[in-house]
């Protein structure tokens, strides 16, 4: 039988690229949904007119999850930590296979144990955990692609494709795997389609699109624009410093953001482990390929 899928966060970044995806594979599930705040319902107008089923309600109340097999979290910073409560009320609500927020590196890394920004990933795995021994025919799926391609070549990560310099937390041999938007999109979608093992049910899919090290993939990034990039390495220990600044202060969203500054040249921005490419229909592009066509 065809799943039905209901997405929640569909609004944010990854969210557009998500729900194209599903448009586009939209045959293969009997139903897909997005979960919507009942105010913000009209945000979506584009979706509904592509088959897509607008759901008005909220991600605590478990009569928003009726009707729906597959749950696909794609939660931000804000509210991360309400992971576990989604997860209560979505198997209240008839849901028996769940995708927590993840789309990202393994935080289940030993060096990654005390990572302020993936401390609500944790909790929620646990809690994910803690429900399937309650709940025999509750599965969930951590989707494992390490850094999206798009958004590592961001100011964020120091990184300025204009003026083609990258000022980084971290160092230049530093592994990193990425992934192309477009790609994490299509696994997931393609994921959900995969036969699940029965008893098993923690599901983990590794995929990326290319492991490669910081330095070089700043070096593929001009290559493509056809410049040299002028590398600035800085000292991770100055971001702890205001992480914790920021943490002593009460000031969250800070607290996280410098949490996160030196992941990508750290090397804890990766998915360890044998990958599962080769269960997919489709080759992901190549750290070269993503850049040629966002900025080729």
């Amino acid at each position: 039988m065809a799943p039905s899928v209901l997405i929640i966060g569909a609004g944010g970044a990854f969210g557009r690229p998500l729900v194209e995806e599903f448009v586009k594979q939209k045959a293969k599930f009997s139903r897909v949904g997005i979960l919507a705040d009942p105010a913000k319902v009209s945000k979506f107008s584009d979706a509904a007119a592509q088959g897509i089923d607008i759901v008005p309600g909220s991600f605590l109340d478990p009569k928003a999850y009726k009707g729906f097999e597959v749950v696909v979290s794609l939660a931000g910073n804000a509210i991360m930590r309400l992971q576990p409560a989604m997860i209560e009320a979505a198997i209240a609500g008839g849901v028996r296979h769940f995708y927590p927020s993840e789309f990202g590196s393994d935080v289940a890394q030993d060096s990654l144990k005390t990572f302020r920004y993936f401390r609500d990933k944790r909790v929620t795995r646990d809690h994910l955990a803690a429900k399937a021994k309650e709940h025999p025919d509750f599965y969930y799926t951590l989707m494992l692609t390490g850094i999206f391609t798009e958004w590592a070549a961001d100011p964020f990560y120091g990184v300025d494709v204009e003026a083609h310099v990258a000022n980084t937390y971290g160092r230049p041999d530093a592994q990193i795997s990425v992934t192309s938007i477009p790609d994490i999109a299509r696994y997931t979608v393609e994921s959900i389609l995969l036969p699940l093992n029965p008893g098993v049910q923690k599901r983990e899919i590794r995929v990326t699109g290319e492991r490669t090290t910081w330095q070089k993939f700043i070096d593929d990034l001009g290559e493509v624009q056809g410049v040299k990039y002028k590398c600035t390495y800085l000292d991770p220990e100055e971001a702890a410093a205001r992480q914790d600044e920021a943490r002593r202060s009460g000031d969250e969203a800070a607290e996280l953001m410098w949490s996160v500054k030196p992941l990508a040249a750290s090397g804890n921005g990766i998915v360890p482990g044998q990958l599962d490419n080769d269960r997919f229909s489709f080759r992901p592009e190549s750290v070269k390929e993503t850049f040629r066509r966002v900025y080729g």
